[in-house]
């Protein structure tokens, strides 16, 4: 009789019960409570395996042995890689579990009825987020006296009992039921259908979703800080100091005051496989759950995450050079909770030793130790919450880096501040255009200055702040036109650019929830002439428009075109026809004036860097003279924060 100790250890997992629960009803087994007890050590190991983690179906007892694999372990039985439990509060109870098979270098055996699983001890480096487990299903034969036989897994069987502690030597009645019967053996093919696993060099494919253009990868970091309701952003590029590599090499932060991830946010952030919104939410860009990770991984082969709430801090790491030779992904993330003043391992998501080991890991494959981890989190004590991206191995260009960056001179003026460029200076494809100077193609700054329809978050690049350009507030004979395309209004701002002239660009700027997605789109007569519309912008936000319902939108998880459907398609021939009736009507208008006089916008605005609300200047003030910083009680506006902001 097997005599339990004191302590038990129960399991719930969603992916070991549909393990279990699946080879076992193929042959007839209907149990869905699995009872485990120890054999020869000192841990009963009870698992209980429920439906929607709740109610019990069925109830079967099955039991555990503890041996050395090799002992238990056949080559040939397939094998399958399971999650170990899917609700936090158990992972806890799998990470004592598969402590003791690792310590123990055993194997635990488990029996129901006639399906066998061994469940292996983890390697030394694993996180215990997976576990592998071997199985097969037997047929029992009878014999002439309809004894149940015994099954080759080291139990004895119902009706022929041999001695437990002896079940390794001499010839007992199970051996003597089995020299007699020989045992007719189902192989089950793996299960292939449970679980999707990522392969570490998934992580380079996501990075090649923003390989025609890295921007597009800048631009998903930028999202996730606008959606976390940032108020000020920072983007650099520096050198840090690498171990490994043993020489410094260039690192990208990427640094907001957001309101912070907690630890189930974050996984979601780093982790694969999550569910889209139901509901196009017009006030958040991210919604395909891919944004972090296809940024990150085109930027740089390495990521950090440090991330703060008030109550809670996150540490996170995706890295292609830590899976480097694995054949399952590991993303270490160490998540911690707030008690007083001090931080501590938070224990209701993790265990210690795992957050220890995780940690371990961060600081031997990156840049960071405790003191600049430390130094990092320090830069929360300000604002107390936020999100900090660091991302090194960046990609490389030839010899060379994609990006290539310059700080800038400190007081120096706008055409002297930093910049993050794109080393091949490449324009983006679009129909019709012949012009060879599209500098938000290749410049970061340029781009963020146009980046958002209406731009509120402060922009920092290279330690000089952005000065954003609302584009509709910056053209000259300006033209309102409403339309309703497929049932729904849309409104087009069309105007002169002085800048835009003097480049030999034209186009729509068309905005999804605010924020870019194409510029300088040709329509009409632009396509075909490129004189034709020449410096005429367009703007016009396509939210309503792309909307399919049903969570459903027309925009390409890119978020850097649209998908080729009815609305978009309604779209072009209609701003077609708008763009060409403006270009006609303000022809003599539009043409250059003599002495080149430069055509200035109708409105001249500036930005309050408190309340982040645009103001409209007094005709004739010069803007020349605003300063570097400016609020809402300065001149020419003289007014209150409080007061509502001016349409243009």
């Amino acid at each position: 009789m097997v005599k339990k100790s004191k302590e038990s250890l129960f399991v719930q997992s969603w992916e070991v019960y549909s393990l279990f629960s699946r080879i076992s009803e193929e042959n007839g087994v209907k149990g869905r409570q699995l009872t485990v007890h120890h054999l020869g050590g000192t841990v009963d190991a009870v698992v209980r395996l429920f439906i929607n983690g709740r109610r019990k179906i069925g109830s079967r007892p099955i039991r555990f042995a503890y041996e050395r694999p090799e002992t238990y372990m056949p080559d040939a039985m397939p094998k399958s890689t399971c999650r170990t439990a899917a609700m936090l509060e158990f992972k806890s109870e799998w990470g004592r579990f598969l402590t003791y098979l690792q310590k123990k270098d055993s194997v635990g055996i488990a029996k129901v009825k006639s399906s066998q699983f061994y469940i292996l001890p983890p390697d030394k480096e694993s996180n215990f987020s997976h576990v592998q487990v071997a199985y097969r299903v037997e047929k029992t034969c009878s014999g002439s006296d309809g004894q149940k036989h015994r099954e080759d897994n080291g139990f004895p069987s119902d009706r022929c009992q041999g001695s437990i502690e002896n079940h390794h030597g001499g010839n007992t009645a199970t051996e003597t039921c089995r020299r007699h019967q020989p045992l007719a053996v189902k192989q089950v093919p793996p299960l292939k259908k449970n679980y999707a696993q990522a392969h570490p060099s998934y992580l380079e494919t996501l990075g090649q979703v923003h390989y025609a253009w890295i921007f597009g990868a800048i631009a998903e970091l930028v999202d996730n800080s606008r959606d976390a309701e940032a108020t000020r952003m920072d983007i650099s590029i520096e050198e840090i100091y690498s171990k490994r590599a043993g020489k410094e090499i260039p690192m990208l932060s990427v640094i907001d005051d957001g309101h912070g991830m907690i630890h189930e946010e974050v996984e979601k952030m780093v982790c694969f496989g999550h569910k889209k919104p139901e509901v196009d939410d017009p006030d958040y860009i991210g919604r395909f759950g891919v944004g972090f990770k296809t940024g990150a991984m085109r930027l740089g082969r390495d990521a950090l995450v440090i991330t703060q709430t008030n109550d809670s801090r996150s540490i996170a790491f995706l890295s292609q050079s830590l899976n480097e030779g694995k054949d399952n992904l590991e993303i270490p993330i160490v998540s911690y909770r707030r008690k007083g003043q001090y931080m501590e391992v938070d224990t209701s998501v993790q265990l210690e030793a795992l957050a220890k080991y995780n940690l371990k890991v961060i600081k031997d494959f990156s840049p960071f130790d405790k003191y600049l981890i430390g130094a990092k989190a320090g830069l929360f004590r300000e604002n107390n919450t936020g999100t900090q991206i660091y991302i090194w191995n960046l990609d490389e260009w030839g010899s060379q880096y994609c990006l290539e960056w310059d700080r800038g001179l400190t007081g120096g003026s706008s055409f002297h501040k930093g910049d993050i460029m794109i080393r091949s200076r490449r324009l983006r494809s679009r129909p019709g255009q012949i012009s060879k100077k599209v500098c938000l193609d290749y410049s970061l700054r340029s781009y963020l200055e146009v980046i958002f329809l209406v731009p509120r978050i402060r922009i920092y690049l290279q330690g000089s702040l952005v000065k954003s350009r609302p584009l509709a507030k910056y053209l000259n004979q300006t033209s309102e036109v409403s339309g309703n395309i497929i049932g729904k209004r849309v409104h087009l701002t069309l105007g002169r650019s002085q800048l835009e002239f003097e480049h030999a660009n034209c186009g729509i700027f068309l905005y999804w929830h605010g924020r870019l997605i194409e510029a300088y789109k040709r329509v009409g007569g632009m396509i075909h002439n490129g004189d034709w519309g020449r410096g005429v912008i367009g703007v016009i936000d396509v939210t309503d428009l792309m909307n399919e319902g049903n969570g459903r939108v027309g925009v390409l998880n890119t978020k850097q075109s649209f998908l080729d459907c009815e609305p978009y398609a309604q779209l072009e021939a209609w701003l077609g026809e708008k763009a060409d009736e403006y270009w006609t009507e303000n022809f003599e208008k539009l043409k250059l004036k003599k002495g080149g006089s430069l055509y200035k916008p109708d409105h001249e605005w500036v930005q309050c860097d408190k309340c982040r609300k645009w103001r409209m200047l007094s005709s004739g003030f010069d803007v020349k003279t605003l300063p570097e910083e400016w609020f809402c009680y300065m001149d020419p506006f003289n007014g209150l924060c409080e007061m509502q902001e001016q349409k243009g």
